[in-house]
């Protein structure tokens, strides 16, 4: 077995390759509660009935654990017993839904406390079980963007219809890896909460570098002939990269790559040429390894290009969309405030910050800002 600091595994951060190639766009954007908000939207509708109360709760620069924190000191409920899809970001206005136990609740006698620290309970309701880590749909951004010229907010405007008719990479962002950009190096930690924390990193940052590859062979397919390709990519003849050539979207499907519906759905391997007007159309996406046990491998030659990143890690594998498309994308711009306020719907697990990066064609965060 390998070990994470065998050379055949990548300890270093992978190169971004973006998917549309237009120069790089400036504009101001820092990731704080004045400019950056999330809400989330729940993966079902609430049965109303039930022993679990659920709470959909706003709060301003603090991370979910921290909000979690506080409603377990207030109400007494042990956070064990709190319920949450997903966590949301700490510098930002972020909106999600919570579960506790209807016995455990006290939570709205203490609203005037809770808005002091800032967080405000919306709406509440019951249901009859949990909310567990996964149960929602995907979250609505709005980001605003300063310093914003309009040269550049036409650019966007441009952008923006390519990102959705086309999707994104579906990179994991900065802030998965910690302030360092490096926790997942941690993984062979004994510590048996944090070795899992840092397994399901180093799976994403594997997982990086796995999509960087495809995306590098997708820009290479772009701009240079079958011939000088192949130079590099053995396993690909020469019919091979000219019919890949011939794909109309720029992520190109390789034999044996496991597809997935979008945007959720059975997985199943590429094996037929009208897959790839199924991707245009974005009723199918492409998928990635989350590298460990019983995880579905890719075949045939998509396997050539996933086969470095498998690592046999003691944690449950999976796979990721290798792409997302973005919805309900709406952006305005205010020339007199060379303001631009950009609103947008991202499935879950993908990152707004990736999104962001790929609309300005420039990595704009580092870990540490991000953490």
């Amino acid at each position: 077995m390998h070990t994470l600091e065998s050379p055949f595994f990548p300890l270093d951060t992978p190169a971004r390759f973006f998917a549309s190639t237009h120069a790089p766009i400036a504009f101001h954007f820092k990731k704080c509660s004045r400019d950056f908000s999330v809400v989330e939207e729940p993966l079902y509708p609430f049965s109303g009935c039930g022993e679990h109360v659920i709470l959909k709760v706003r709060k301003k620069d603090k991370s979910t654990w921290e909000m979690l924190s506080m409603l377990s000191a207030v109400s007494g409920c042990k956070i064990s017993e709190f319920g949450y899809a997903g966590l949301k970001d700490k510098q930002a206005i972020s909106t999600q839904y919570i579960s506790m136990p209807k016995s455990a609740h006290t939570l709205e006698t203490q609203a005037p406390r809770l808005l002091d620290h800032g967080i405000k309970i919306l709406e509440s309701t019951y249901h009859n079980h949990k909310i567990r880590l996964g149960h929602l749909k995907g979250n609505y951004f709005t980001m605003h963007l300063k310093k914003l010229k309009p040269v550049d907010a036409q650019k966007i405007q441009e952008v923006l219809k390519f990102l959705q008719a086309y999707g994104f990479p579906n990179y994991f962002g900065a802030q998965r890896f910690g302030k360092s950009g490096d926790n997942f190096k941690q993984a062979h930690t004994h510590h048996k909460k944090l070795n899992a924390f840092f397994l399901s990193s180093y799976q994403s940052h594997l997982f990086n570098h796995w999509l960087s590859a495809r995306m590098r062979l997708n820009t290479l397919l772009a701009h240079f002939s079958p011939q000088e390709i192949r130079s590099e990519f053995a396993s690909l003849d020469l019919d091979t990269l000219k019919a890949l050539q011939d794909q109309e979207h720029y992520f190109k499907l390789l034999e044996g790559d496991i597809l997935c519906h979008y945007p959720f759905g059975k997985y199943f391997e590429h094996d037929d040429p009208h897959n790839a007007t199924r991707l245009r159309a974005q009723e199918i996406a492409p998928t990635g390894l989350l590298t460990g046990q019983k995880a579905l491998h890719a075949k045939e030659l998509a396997w050539h290009l996933e086969r470095p990143y498998v690592h046999p890690l003691n944690t449950k594998g999976d796979r990721r969309y290798a792409l997302v498309f973005p919805s309900d994308v709406r952006f305005t711009y205010l020339p007199q405030e060379a303001h631009g306020k950009l609103e947008f719907f991202l499935p879950k697990g993908a990152y707004a910050t990736i999104f962001l990066e790929e609309i300005a064609g420039r990595i704009l965060f580092s870990p540490k800002e991000l953490a």
